[in-house]
């Protein structure tokens, strides 16, 4: 199953976030635990399996490479299990408030020598990529027996009400659940994953959420104004919410093998 149409001028719009990092990294969401735990364990097992059977004692010894790495929302996460975390992001003022060691660089340049990772991540981010490229580099970064994982936060529109919010803010982010990343000959089979989870918002909070969108940044004030209008409508009128009020999201994760 295709995943979203992604328009030639993608590799510019991956850049189209710094102007507003602080609200991004805000207002967007975190990532379950249970699917970033999914994805450590993965990449723990597959470095002991090149290892020679022991899981590493200490996570410090996986380097982790964290691609589209934005504010480090994802990243973070790995470090704070103990991984050795490095980002990279075409966006300058994104990496400015990301905490991880950083370098600007795109998922098509990755600036590493081979075989330099135990684990590359890239969450909310894919589609921005030429996955061609992205996964050849993905492949030559990646140790023997390396895993790289694909992660994808979006709202959960298989209840009815959020797929008219989605609509209304112009979400753009649907995959289906059957959707898998084409990762190239240089993998095994993608395994896939689904965590559902919410998270506590204002009707305020999802005006700000839908201004960090591609949508809202490309467009002009009046098409802002309307958007936000439109948003205030239905939360207060057509579909009427208590606040705060829980956002349903999906957490879509995919991960394959070096081969």
């Amino acid at each position: 199953m295709a995943g979203p149409k992604i328009r030639r001028e993608a590799k510019e719009r991956g850049t189209l976030f710094g102007a507003s990092a602080d609200e991004y990294e805000r207002i967007r969401p975190g990532y379950p635990d249970a699917a970033v735990r999914a994805v450590a364990e993965r990449a723990s097992t597959a470095a002991a399996d090149e290892a020679g059977g022991e899981v590493p004692a200490d996570p410090a010894g996986i380097r982790v490479l964290d691609v589209g790495s934005g504010t480090g929302k994802y990243g973070r996460a790995f470090a704070e299990l103990g991984f050795d975390v490095h980002a990279v992001d075409p966006d300058s003022a994104l990496l400015e408030i990301n905490p991880l060691p950083s370098a600007i660089a795109r998922a098509e340049e990755l600036p590493f020598a081979d075989a330099s990772f135990d684990l590359v991540v890239s969450a909310q981010a894919w589609h921005w990529f030429d996955a061609e490229a992205a996964s050849a580099e993905f492949a030559r970064v990646l140790k023997p027996g390396g895993v790289a994982a694909i992660v994808l936060n979006q709202l959960d529109v298989r209840v009815d009400w959020v797929l008219r919010l989605s609509r209304i803010m112009h979400a753009g982010d649907v995959y289906r659940p059957q959707w898998r990343p084409e990762l190239g000959a240089g993998f095994g089979t993608v395994e896939a994953r689904i965590d559902e989870f919410s998270v506590p918002m204002t009707i305020d909070d999802t005006v700000a959420l839908t201004a960090t969108r591609t949508y809202w940044l490309r467009s002009n004030d009046t098409v802002r104004a309307r958007v936000e209008g439109n948003l205030r409508g239905y939360l207060t009128e057509e579909h009427p919410v208590s606040e705060p009020f829980d956002l349903p999201y999906m957490c879509l994760t995919y991960m394959a093998q070096k081969q």
